[in-house]
């Protein structure tokens, strides 16, 4: 049997599968069907329509399925909403907004963990094994494949593409589509591979190299995004370069190289100012 403490409030169509725990406060409005051995510790804010998963894990202040941040949008409009799959962890204060697209809903996988203050806008679609660090933000429609890594306060602009395995750093961000593997360490500059991350998932020794390869191609090269392309075409029908084909054919804004905007003259010139 479920578990629903006294003072939680429960709209009439929510539905709850077996072991599921909602905690002190919590509010649920809306269609929402929730799978079993999710948690809801305390304080948690959900808007239908919505499907959990099972095995979730949210806590305190979290806000899932709530209308999107849009000054056009109705907040009283249900849409197509959002669907979340299992085992994902939404620490205190993270936030999902549901769907504004007519059919399609916000997505989120598998295994997935948002940090405290993490936030996802409406009709992002999030793959499996994703980290969004504290404070970390997707802007409306981001799409992140498998297993990457946002660090604390980055974000990613509206409409980006990440790959899988990318690593965006702490202050960073991309109003670009990152191919996978890369690491975001400035605005809109992708300056090393996610090396780590490849050897912890398992990565071949011929993988590796086809990233090292791309990497070369798109941001040491000099080559345009066309050329690099083609020249990466040459590897077409190795999986990993396959892969990076696929993502390119997908890719519908710039791509995020070496060449984006740096901000460190800026800074020096503030610490000059500031011993003067």
């Amino acid at each position: 049997m479920s578990r629903i403490h006294p003072t939680a409030i429960l709209d009439s169509r929510v539905e709850l599968a077996e072991d599921v725990e909602i905690g002190p406060y919590c509010v649920l409005e809306g269609a929402i069907r929730i799978g079993r051995g999710t948690k809801l510790r305390a304080h948690c804010f959900m808007q239908g329509p919505m499907v959990i998963g099972e095995d979730n894990d949210i806590w305190p202040f979290s806000a899932l399925g709530v209308a999107p941040q849009t000054s056009h949008f109705d907040p009283s409009e249900e849409g197509p909403g959002t669907l979340i799959g299992d085992r994902n962890v939404f620490r205190e204060h993270s936030s999902v907004h549901r769907s504004i697209h007519e059919t399609d809903p916000t997505k989120i996988g598998d295994d997935n963990l948002f940090m405290d203050g993490a936030h996802a806008g409406h009709d992002c679609q999030l793959a499996n094994h994703i980290v969004l660090a504290k404070g970390s933000m997707l802007g409306g429609h981001a799409i992140l494949e498998d297993r990457v890594i946002i660090g604390g306060n980055a974000g990613v602009h509206q409409f980006v593409r990440v790959g899988r395995g990318v690593m965006i750093g702490g202050n960073a961000g991309s109003s670009l589509d990152v191919l996978p593997w890369f690491m975001v360490t400035l605005l809109n500059t992708a300056n090393s591979i996610n090396l780590v991350g490849l050897r912890r998932s398992g990565a071949s020794a011929e993988d590796i190299a086809i990233v090292r390869l791309v990497f070369k191609l798109f941001c040491r090269s000099g080559l345009t995004i066309a050329a690099a392309t083609e020249r990466l075409r040459e590897h077409a029908g190795q999986p990993m370069a396959d892969e990076y084909l696929e993502f390119l054919g997908k890719s519908t804004r710039a791509i995020c190289t070496m060449r984006g905007r740096k901000t460190m003259a800026g800074n020096d010139s503030f610490q000059a100012a500031d011993s003067t």
